[in-house]
């Protein structure tokens, strides 16, 4: 960051007085139900094909989708699935999305912390989580993302005042590429 920026930056911080949020241990405990995520998921039954499931996704613009067996989660399916299962090869996209799942995924309630979100997907390298009730059926879908939203609202003068573009990343870079 230049030192032109920073100055800038405090600046503006100085002017707006002390922060109303503060990222602690309190704001890590508070439950998930007070995050933003997806309510209700978007689910499929295991028979249904891969190819519907992967149009779904694209035409929903979403990353993860459930798989529910007699209204329970059975498993999750998501891009990351798609690049290890290597799907991208000529597989036969007709088969049942149970055969590319990923089974009996972990779950969380609205009620556990965040923090203990945040602690699963870094622990366990996942991007989302099912959300489910008391008696086991899917009332969400948190996704790093959500996470990160949060985490950042706690920060919105540094993170929402920063230029779009930085010395190492140029304009002309896609929002949608890697």
């Amino acid at each position: 960051m230049t030192e032109g920026y920073e100055e800038d930056l405090n600046m503006y911080e100085e002017s707006l007085g002390r922060p109303n949020k503060q990222l602690d241990r309190e704001a890590l405990l508070r439950p998930i139900r007070e995050m933003e995520y997806r309510r209700p998921p978007i689910a499929y039954e295991p028979g249904r094909p891969l190819s519907e499931v992967l149009l779904g996704m694209v035409e929903r613009g979403v990353g993860a989708v459930l798989i529910l067996e007699a209204g329970r989660v059975a498993g999750i399916f998501c891009e990351r699935d798609l690049l290890i299962k290597r799907l991208y090869e000529g597989k036969n996209l007709d088969r049942p999305i149970r055969e590319f799942m990923t089974p009996d995924p972990d779950c969380l309630t609205p009620d556990d912390p965040i923090g203990f979100a945040l602690n699963r997907m870094v622990e366990g390298g996942y991007r989302h989580i099912p959300i489910i009730s008391p008696d086991k059926t899917p009332i969400g879908l948190v996704a790093m993302r959500h996470v990160m939203s949060y985490v950042q609202s706690f920060f919105p003068v540094v993170a929402l005042n920063l230029p779009p573009h930085s010395e190492h990343n140029p304009p002309d870079r896609s929002a949608n590429g890697g």
